[in-house]
């Protein structure tokens, strides 16, 4: 994969990556609407998936992008807006908040007073963007918070995302007889694609309006 150093890198990447993932369910919902009746429940149950593939997927590599995009930019934690400054620093505030020792929590002490100065190196690993397994919409907006971004927006769609995406797909996962019809597989999918198509907006400005710094 190549590296992320411009905004148009950056906007290369979050296109692709939405434009393969709808495509790919567009694709889905032209079989099964091809399909017999018969056949039509146990490709809706794969259908379920897919689209929380894509919505668990799209949200991690936006993040992920616009982390690494940030990241080459070379700027000093004292540059970065609150949330991404938490990010540079998360790992080792992770150790302290886990250790019992006293010298660990003085040295984070210290490293909070003086990190400011500090490169701001920022992880972008995929590990890093922490959907759980199950991108329940609480979930999603602690990652657009982390990036400096706003999942509020969209808090019209959490019964959507949490009672029939994330519980119909988890059902399916576990073995449950769990069926949709095509007419719900379909304003799930669409819904999903309306927060991805935000979430890819969102980015693209806040790396354009340079968001990621400080004010």
């Amino acid at each position: 994969m190549a590296s992320i150093r411009t905004i148009e890198n950056l906007e290369s990447v979050l296109t692709e990556d939405l434009k393969w993932r709808t495509h790919e369910m567009q694709l889905w919902e032209q079989v099964a609407s091809s399909c017999r009746s018969h056949q039509l429940p146990g490709v809706l149950r794969g259908g379920v998936a897919l689209v929380y593939a894509h919505w668990e997927g799209y949200v991690k590599e936006g993040a992920r992008a616009y982390l690494e995009y940030v990241s080459r930019k070379g700027l000093k934690v004292g540059q970065l807006r609150s949330e991404i400054a938490a990010v540079a620093l998360r790992s080792k505030l992770g150790r302290g908040e886990a250790s019992k020792s006293s010298l660990a929590h003085t040295e984070i002490v210290e490293l909070l007073r003086s990190a400011d100065a500090l490169p701001a190196n920022i992880p972008y690993n995929s590990a890093m963007i922490r959907t759980r397994s199950n991108l329940y919409f609480d979930v999603f907006a602690d990652i657009m918070h982390s990036i400096g971004c706003d999942a509020s927006r969209h808090e019209i769609y959490r019964s959507i995302i949490d009672k029939r995406l994330l519980r119909h797909r988890n059902d399916i996962a576990h073995g449950r007889e769990e069926y949709v019809s095509l007419a719900d597989w379909v304003d799930i999918r669409d819904r999903v694609l309306v927060i991805l198509k935000d979430v890819r907006t969102q980015i693209s400005n806040a790396a354009a309006n340079e968001e990621y710094k400080r004010k």
